[in-house]
């Protein structure tokens, strides 16, 4: 019988999870020693704040993500990840990594625009990356903003950054998600992405990221989290190098 004030959907899936941890313990004949070290495991990447990161890499984060986002149209959507701050708003269009920063110079246009086509006056787009070392700002040891910024549409809805074409890079691979990576024989490997949010009035919030095309790690993202459409076609003819990329946002 259940008691009054139990949160029924916690105690379903609380219970799947355990009918879940039963099967595997049953199936594979798990020893006290391997069930202790699960335990120590869990317990260090708790010490080491390292949950998200072991969601990511266990592809959790964008399963969870894509039921959360059902299809509805519009740009595909994908997670957060853990270097998104508050940023400050750049003029449109905008220098998201300065001229003097290393990198080959890439030139990010496009349009914020309904399904239909129709341009999006004022939507609030949040683009953020990592340094051509593949390190975010928050990585840096000056904590001052930087490869972040927010731009607004004006009335035809475009948008146009200034910035660098970002490199792969490997999560933290120093802690216990780490080494688990290791034993199972898995790389640590993320495509180069830009990371984009986009809010407007009446439209659903999108949070996003864009992938280089001819990348090595695309279709091989650690974390699963690259996708097909939303890959940027470089155009290298002339310099600085260019992409197009528009934003469609779903109606709320």
């Amino acid at each position: 019988m259940m008691t009054t004030g139990v949160d029924q959907r916690l105690a379903e899936i609380v219970e799947a999870v355990i009918a879940g941890l039963r099967d595997v313990i049953k199936v594979h004949h798990i020893t006290n020693e391997e069930w202790h070290a699960a335990l120590a495991f869990l317990t260090e990447v708790g010490q080491n704040d390292e949950f998200i990161l072991l969601s990511d890499v266990m592809r959790l984060s964008v399963l969870v993500d894509e039921l959360s986002h059902p299809d509805a149209g519009g740009t595909t959507p994908n997670v957060l990840g853990p270097f998104w701050r508050p940023a400050p708003l750049l003029d449109n269009p905008g220098v998201l990594v300065p001229e003097d920063e290393p990198g080959e110079r890439l030139v990010l246009d496009g349009m914020v625009r309904t399904e239909a086509g129709e341009p999006i006056e004022g939507a609030e787009i949040d683009f953020w990356q990592c340094n051509a070392d593949g390190l975010y700002d928050v990585q840096l040891p000056n904590d001052e903003p930087r490869y972040r910024g927010r731009l607004r549409t004006g009335g035809d809805g475009r948008y146009q950054i200034d910035t660098i074409v970002p490199p792969p890079y490997e999560i933290k691979k120093d802690g216990p998600v780490g080494r688990l990576l290791e034993r199972l024989g898995r790389h640590a490997w993320r495509p180069a992405h830009i990371h984009c949010k986009a809010e407007a009035q009446d439209r659903r919030p999108l949070t996003t990221m864009l992938f280089i095309e001819g990348d090595p790690w695309l279709g091989d993202d650690t974390i699963g989290a690259d996708k097909p459409s939303l890959v940027l076609a470089l155009d290298r003819r002339g310099s600085p190098t260019r992409a197009t990329f528009d934003i469609v946002m779903a109606a709320a």
